[in-house]
Order: C-alpha cells, then sequence, then structure tokens
C-alpha cells in the first residue's frame, strides 16, 4: 500500500509530471529541469526527490553532475500494482453497489451518534 501511496503522491503534482514528460527518452540535469520549469533549484530536488522515491525517477552520478532518467525498473515493477489497483476498483465500480446504512436507516446517524444534518452535507 505504502509504494501506491507514494505513487499517487509523485503523480498528484503537475511539476512532477511535467519532469517526467520531460525525461522521456533522455537524461537531464537539476538545472535543464529548472529552466524547463521555471522553478528553484530547491523546488526541482524536491520534486526529484518524491519522484525518486516513487521509484519512478533514478539518478546517475557522473563525476560532480548528476543527470536523471525515467526508472525503467522502478516503471516495471510499479505498472502491475497500479493496473491491478485500477482493475479492482473498475470492478467494484461496475459491480452491484452495496447500499449504504443511512438508506436502508434512515436514523442511522442518531444511532453512531451523530446530527443528522452531517449525515445530509453535500462536500
Amino acid at each position: 500500500m505504502e509504494t501506491l501511496v507514494n505513487l499517487y503522491r509523485a503523480l498528484g503534482d503537475a511539476n512532477r509530471l511535467s519532469i517526467l514528460q520531460m525525461l522521456s527518452g533522455q537524461e537531464l540535469s537539476v538545472c535543464e529541469i529548472m529552466l524547463g520549469l521555471n522553478l528553484s533549484q530547491p523546488a526541482v530536488s524536491h520534486h526529484l526527490k518524491i519522484l525518486r522515491q516513487a521509484q519512478l525517477v533514478k539518478n546517475v552520478k557522473y563525476g560532480k553532475l548528476v543527470l536523471y532518467t525515467l526508472n525503467a525498473c522502478g516503471l516495471q515493477k510499479i505498472h502491475p500494482l497500479v493496473d491491478k489497483h485500477l482493475g479492482d476498483l473498475l470492478h467494484f465500480a461496475l459491480s452491484r453497489v452495496k447500499p449504504s446504512a443511512l438508506r436502508e436507516t434512515p436514523n442511522y446517524c442518531e444511532l453512531v451518534g451523530l446530527k443528522k444534518s452531517i449525515c445530509e452535507q453535500d462536500i
């Protein structure tokens, strides 16, 4: 589950998605990513750290130079997890939905100690 959380967290930011797109088919340094996204070095480094934790990118050091690429091994490992997770969600979305306890017991909120108005809110 932690792997999925890290992955979805990594993919939940437009800058990180842009970095992944920029790394498609090429390696880039932090400076190149900074210029491409018009972000500061600390911001790019932060995004890259999250992408590394999610196993989406890897870095290679050449002396003092650090270059980033997509992590093929990480992507191969993560792809089946995401595919299964989304497949399970789709399966449940397409199946018969279990009715809410509130639908079957109109005073359910009061029975569990909540105000009725909370159960009626559209958030």
